[in-house]
């Protein structure tokens, strides 16, 4: 108990000897102005909301105002006069202008005529077609006033290879050799290829100019060749083929056989004639369709010697009278 109350005065000494500090009164702490500032928190941004924007109205086009009415005023009786308006010259001008060239104007009869202006039909941007050395076979020989010469090249027979053509302008009728009263043929046949197999480009070329020569020549001589001619002659790779033909006896005699390019060349190697090289004609082969095709185009008369007499000969021959 004693302890007690003495602990209790103790605490209460202490209390009484305590500073007594109002709350009014300012507490100064020293040591602040060595502490952190602290960093003020960042502030909130609220973002701002998304206002949607309408169309602007439509706006009506103004309409016009209505003009006003005028009153017509009556027609006068006296026609009234309109002076021409003076029409200013055009002024010329250096700049150059893109467009196709208009020919003069002719004028017929009082009447103006105005022919179209030349337009370029293969401007310099559109695909060409591709290079063609020979014209079109199908194509008719223009109509110019150049006589047509007669054909010269028949058909004379056809195999799986070959077109056998007859050169009319080479048939001659020639003496047989110790026989004075018989005449053969002597005929040259031209065989084209009819599936020829590609050219490269010179020789197709050269085949072309060549072509176009001999075309060329004929035109300036004042003669055109034949649709059936132009179709042979555009064919400048062939085969020649040299024959006798007897007609008295049916025989046929070969002599040589040329592969020719363009022209062929004069100096060539054939057998001689000999008459131990007459052969009788096969039935079907193309020797004896050759022989009979061609007999039927240049005839039989000539095979004999009096269709080669001259009126001369002939007063000679039966009336007895020479003139020589």
């Amino acid at each position: 108990m004693r302890k007690k109350f003495i602990a209790g005065a103790a605490v209460l000494a202490l209390l009484m000897n305590a500073p007594q500090v109002s709350a009014d009164d300012d507490v100064v702490i020293f040591g602040g102005e060595f502490e952190d500032e602290a960093a003020p928190a960042p502030k909130k941004v609220e973002k701002p909301a998304v206002k949607k924007e309408l169309p602007p109205p439509a706006v009506k086009p103004a309409q016009p105002k209505p003009e006003s009415i005028k009153p017509q005023e009556k027609p006068s009786s006296e026609p009234e006069i309109v002076k021409p308006q003076e029409e200013e010259p055009p002024v010329e001008s250096f700049r150059s202008v893109d467009r196709p060239f208009a020919r003069p104007t002719n004028i017929h009869g009082g009447q103006e005529q105005v022919e179209e202006p030349i337009v370029n039909s293969s401007p310099a941007n559109e695909a060409q077609p591709a290079r063609r050395y020979f014209p079109a076979e199908n194509s008719a020989p223009p109509s110019t006033g150049l006589r047509t010469l007669k054909q010269r090249f028949l058909k004379l027979a056809v195999d799986d290879t070959y077109i056998y053509y007859l050169d009319k302008k080479s048939v001659q009728w020639k003496k047989i050799p110790y026989l004075a009263s018989e005449y053969m043929a002597d005929v040259w046949v031209r065989m084209i290829e009819r599936n020829p197999t590609r050219l490269d480009n010179d020789m197709a070329a050269y085949g072309a100019e060549n072509f176009r020569a001999e075309v060329a020549l004929a035109r300036e001589q004042g003669y055109q060749y034949s649709p059936e001619d132009l179709k042979v002659l555009r064919s400048q790779a062939y085969v020649l083929e040299h024959y006798y033909l007897r007609p008295k006896t049916n025989q046929i005699q070969f002599l040589c056989e040329l592969e020719v390019f363009g022209r062929p060349q004069n100096a060539i190697n054939e057998r001689a004639y000999d008459y131990k090289n007459w052969e009788n004609l096969v039935p079907g082969s193309i020797e004896s369709v050759i022989y009979d095709a061609t007999l039927k185009i240049i005839g039989k008369s000539k095979a004999n010697e009096r269709s080669h007499m001259t009126f001369i000969d002939m007063l000679d021959e039966y009336a007895r009278i020479a003139l020589n």
